[in-house]
């Protein structure tokens, strides 16, 4: 196999796996052959988020601000903490993956300018990616699927999350502090390209989007907002973008590996039964431990039938942390930071995932036994 095919591979390894179990369940029965299976309506919402974080990355927007921002900072430790507190910051609004596909490549641009070994910083990065999605309902895929299933209110979504929220970035904080030293470095790096229009108009979607999400809008609505999230990246990209090379920044194989997590997650359901409990801290550990395995959208779509919202919602956001798969923030995390070995990564992130999780579990205990 040549060498490219062989980087695609690895580089969309859970679509392919996914797509892998999907033709054996068809194979074993054509049933299973099913559009039925997938929640379209879900897969809607994740598209046009997709698809109109994809504008705002392209208008170059994001790296401006990420660029100013961190090229004032010139201490390794501040750098180290503003850039993961950044990090969290952005993934509450425009999703964990998509910060990362920001934020990462301008730490390695940092690294490289400077010499210093910054494969900590992108190892906690992930994690803060993971942190800061968990606060909204719209910060990642499982917390879209959580919130349609649960039907709460904004302020409440982000109310509950607000407890397992603050343990993460007191726990983030302290990891910080642990493994990053005190030292100069130098700025942020080369310049890139910027279309204010195409930023404004992506960001101005992106809002309306949100609206919809919020009040429940249909297929429907989600659709046209996902058309005009590639019609303004069409019309107002970047000089440098071509129209393919803009389209071709969508990440349409991610789009479709989410269509086939619903496939596979419902069709398995048949042979591995229902996982459920009444027991809150169980609950916790079932969706933390599977979330390690399989992922923790899979898992959210495994168990959101059977499952309470406080221990599932807190125990696939804190799962999130582990396992290099245990959330595809994490698969690109390792992906953009060239050369960081999967056993150093889960070192930090599986240490800093019991550890939170051994308070949340307290705290769900408490709560639990007293309300």
């Amino acid at each position: 196999m040549p060498q490219n095919a062989i980087a695609f591979v690895k580089k969309n390894l859970l679509f392919f796996v996914l797509l892998a179990a999907y033709l054996a369940f068809v194979a074993y029965n054509r049933d299973f052959l099913n559009p039925a299976l997938v929640e379209w309506k879900t897969v809607t919402i994740i598209a046009s988020l997709i698809i109109i974080n994809t504008g705002m990355l392209a208008s170059g927007g994001i790296d401006i601000i990420a660029k100013v921002i961190l090229g004032r900072i010139k201490d390794f430790r501040k750098l180290a903490i503003f850039s993961i507190l950044f990090t969290v910051l952005l993934s509450m609004f425009i999703t964990n993956d998509a910060s990362l596909i920001v934020l990462i490549p301008l730490t390695m641009s940092i690294g490289k300018i400077s010499g210093e070994d910054i494969k900590n910083i992108i190892v906690l990065q992930a994690i803060g990616a993971n942190v800061g999605s968990m606060l909204t309902p719209f910060g990642n895929p499982q917390n879209i699927i959580i919130f349609r299933e649960y039907g709460l209110s904004l302020s409440m979504f982000v109310l509950k999350m607000l407890p397992v929220f603050l343990i993460s970035v007191v726990m983030l904080l302290i990891f910080v502090f642990l493994l990053n030293k005190k030292g100069k470095i130098a700025g942020s790096g080369a310049a890139v390209g910027y279309s204010r229009t195409l930023f404004s108009a992506s960001l101005l979607i992106f809002a309306v989007t949100i609206t919809g999400f919020l009040y429940d809008s249909g297929v429907s609505f989600f659709f046209v907002m996902a058309v005009l999230g590639i019609a303004v990246m069409l019309v107002f990209r970047p000089k440098s973008y071509s129209k393919t090379a803009v389209l071709l920044r969508i990440d349409f194989l991610l789009i479709l590996t989410f269509v086939l997590i619903f496939l596979v997650i419902n069709s398995a359901r048949t042979f591995i039964g229902v996982i459920s409990s009444s027991n809150p801290l169980a609950m916790f550990v079932y969706s933390l431990i599977i979330s390690q395995f399989i992922s923790n959208v899979p898992a959210t779509v495994l168990l959101q039938k059977n499952a309470m919202f406080l221990p599932l919602s807190w125990g696939v956001n804190v799962g999130g942390n582990g396992t290099v798969i245990a959330s595809l923030a994490n698969l690109i995390a390792l992906r953009g930071g060239n050369g960081i070995k999967a056993l150093r990564f889960m070192k930090i992130s599986l240490i800093y995932m019991a550890a939170v999780a051994l308070i949340s579990m307290l705290l769900l205990y408490i709560i639990f036994n007293v309300v």
